[in-house]
C-alpha cells in the first residue's frame, strides 16, 4: 500500500505542475443545473404555487438553487473539477466561499430589486414579490460570475461587457449572465399586453423568462465551453487556463500556510 502511494506520488512528481493538479470543466454540472432548475421550478405543496403564493413559491425555488450551488461549492467542483483529492482546497476554505456567495448573491439582488423598479415594477405593494424575483435572478445570472471571476470591477468588465478574447471562466460567466438577462428582459413585454392572462402578473412573465434563459445558456455554455474548443482543437489555450488555476490555487495555499502556523503557535 505504502509502495503504491510513493510511486504514484513520484509519478506525479515527474509530470508537470498542471498535470500534478488537473482541472477539467466539469461538464457533468451543466446536467446537474438544468435537473436543479426543474426541482427548483415544481410545486412543492398544491397551496404552494406561482399564481397563489408567489413569493413563497420563489423562497423555495431559491433555496432548491442555493442548494445546487453549496453542494458544488463544498465539493469544489463548480466549473472546474480537481481529480486529485488532495489538490482540493481545505474544507473550511470552501465553507467559507459558499457562505461569502449566498451573501454577495443576496447583496446583489438588491440591485437587482431596483433595476426592476426601475423598469415598472411595483414600487407600494409587491415588495416581497418583487425581491424574490430578483434572488432568482440573480442565482441564475449572477452567482456563476461570482464563482468564477475574480472579485474586482476590471475582471467583471472584462467578462461581461468587453469583446475581447475570453478565457473559459469569463465566458461560462457570460453565458450564463447575457443569456438570462435577455430572456428576463424580453419577457417583461408579456405584462403590459391587454390578453388577461393569470400568468402575466407580476413577477410571473420575469422569473419565467429567466429560468429558461438559464437553460439556453447551459446550451449556450455547452457548445462555447466544451463543443468548440474540441472542434478547433484549441487544447493551448485551455493548457494555459489550467496553468493559470494551479498558481491561483499554489497563492492559496501559501496564504493561507502562516495563519495556521500562527494559530498552531497559539494553541501551544
Amino acid at each position: 500500500m505504502a509502495s503504491n502511494t510513493l510511486q504514484s506520488g513520484s509519478s506525479r512528481a515527474k509530470l508537470p505542475v498542471h498535470k500534478r493538479y488537473p482541472l477539467d470543466l466539469n461538464g457533468a454540472q451543466l446536467v446537474l443545473a438544468g435537473f436543479a432548475s426543474s426541482i427548483a421550478l415544481a410545486t412543492p405543496h398544491k397551496s404552494i404555487n406561482l399564481y397563489e403564493n408567489p413569493s413563497i413559491y420563489l423562497c423555495f425555488s431559491a433555496s432548491v438553487l442555493f442548494l445546487y450551488y453549496a453542494v458544488l461549492v463544498l465539493a469544489d467542483v463548480y466549473c472546474y473539477k480537481v481529480s486529485d483529492p488532495g489538490a482540493r482546497r481545505p474544507l473550511s476554505t470552501r465553507a467559507k466561499r459558499a457562505f461569502m456567495t449566498l451573501l454577495s448573491t443576496l447583496a446583489l439582488s438588491v440591485v437587482v430589486a431596483l433595476v426592476f423598479v426601475l423598469f415598472g415594477a411595483p414600487v407600494l405593494t409587491q415588495h416581497s414579490e418583487t425581491f424574490m424575483a430578483a434572488v432568482n435572478f440573480s442565482l441564475l445570472a449572477i452567482t456563476p460570475a461570482i464563482l468564477t471571476l475574480k472579485p474586482t470591477f476590471s475582471a467583471w468588465r472584462r467578462a461581461l461587457l468587453s469583446a475581447e478574447q475570453k478565457s473559459i471562466p469569463e465566458k461560462w460567466a457570460a453565458g450564463f449572465f447575457w443569456c438570462t438577462a435577455v430572456t428576463t428582459w424580453a419577457s417583461a413585454y408579456f405584462i403590459p399586453m391587454d390578453w388577461d392572462r393569470p400568468w402575466q402578473r407580476w413577477p410571473l412573465p420575469v422569473v419565467g423568462g429567466a429560468f429558461l434563459g438559464n437553460l439556453i445558456s447551459l446550451l449556450f455554455v455547452l457548445i462555447r465551453c466544451f463543443i468548440v474548443p474540441v472542434a478547433r482543437a484549441d487544447y493551448e489555450e485551455s493548457e494555459n487556463e489550467k496553468r493559470r488555476m494551479v498558481r491561483e490555487l499554489e497563492n492559496e495555499e501559501r496564504q493561507s500556510r502562516p495563519v495556521t502556523r500562527s494559530m498552531a503557535k497559539k494553541d501551544l
